[in-house]
C-alpha cells in the first residue's frame, strides 16, 4: 500500500505501450527506459503497461506474531496469534501496473495507476494462503511556484488487501483523499521499485491515526477492517 520494495524473480515479461504503438510493442527487459516520454510525437501524453510473473514481492513481516505494518510495527488484530507469521513464497507472485499521464496546458498533470499484485504466502505451520493486492491512485499534481519548482498533489487512492486459505478470510480496505505539499517540485517516475509514479509520494498517515507531516484534506469516504496494520503491500 505504501512503500513494499518487490525484489524481481523471474521476469517474463515488462513491455511498455505508448499511445500510437500497438499491444504488440514490447521489450523483454527487467528494467523501463524512463527517457520514454522523450520520444513521443505528443509529450504531453503516456501510458505505460508493466507485467511482472513469476516474481517474490517481500512483506517484510516483523514475526512471530501475523500481518503488520513495518512502518510502526503494529499488529494485524485480523490474523490469530496461532497462525504466526504469514510470508509470501518465493518466485509466486504476478503484477500488472498500468500507469497513464497527461499534462495539461498550464503545466499541472493528472497521473492514475492501477496496480494488481496476486500470489501464494505461507504461514509459520506451512499452510497455504492466496493474497489480491488491488490499488488505484489518482494524482492531480499542480505548480504553485516556478522557483522554487513547488507543488500540490491532490490524491484520490481505492486499495484493497486480500487474505485467504486455511480457513481464514481476511478483507482490508479503503478510499482515501488527501493533499501534500512537495516544496521542490514533483517529478513522474515508472521504476520498478517505485510504488507510485510520482516523487515525492507522500502517504496520508504515518501511524494510521493523525496526517503525515505536509499532508491536509485528509478525508476518509469509506475504510474498512484496519488497512494500516493489515495490508502490507
Amino acid at each position: 500500500m505504501r512503500t513494499s520494495r518487490p525484489i524481481l524473480g523471474t521476469v517474463l515479461l515488462v513491455f511498455i505501450m505508448l499511445l500510437g504503438l500497438g499491444p504488440s510493442t514490447f521489450a523483454a527487459s527487467g528494467t523501463h527506459d524512463t527517457d520514454d516520454t522523450s520520444r513521443l510525437k505528443d509529450t504531453s501524453r503516456l501510458e505505460d503497461t508493466l507485467r511482472l510473473e513469476n516474481f517474490t514481492i517481500p512483506w517484510l513481516l516483523p514475526p512471530p506474531v501475523g500481518l503488520a505494518n513495518h512502518q510502526n510495527n503494529g499488529t494485524c488484530e485480523a490474523i490469530p496469534v496461532a497462525i504466526g507469521s504469514i510470508n509470501p513464497v518465493d518466485n509466486s507472485s504476478d503484477r500488472v501496473r498500468k500507469v497513464t499521464r497527461k499534462v495539461l496546458a498550464d503545466g499541472s498533470q493528472v497521473i492514475v495507476q492501477d496496480d494488481l499484485k496476486t500470489g501464494t504466502a505461507v504461514d509459520s505451520h506451512g499452510d497455504t494462503y492466496h493474497f489480491v493486492y488491488k490499488n488505484r491512485a489518482v494524482f492531480a499534481v499542480f505548480n504553485v511556484s516556478p522557483s522554487p519548482p513547488a507543488a500540490i498533489v491532490n490524491v484520490e487512492m481505492t486499495d484493497s488487501f486480500r487474505l485467504k486459505g486455511h480457513g481464514l478470510h481476511m478483507n482490508v480496505s479503503f478510499h482515501w483523499r488527501w493533499t501534500y505539499e512537495a516544496p521542490a517540485g514533483v517529478d513522474f517516475t515508472l521504476q520498478l521499485d517505485a510504488d507510485f509514479p510520482v516523487v515525492p509520494f507522500v502517504f496520508a498517515t504515518a501511524d494510521g491515526v493523525k496526517p503525515a507531516d505536509g499532508v491536509s484534506n485528509w478525508v476518509k469516504l469509506s475504510t474498512r477492517g484496519d488497512p494500516f496494520n493489515c495490508d502490507p503491500l
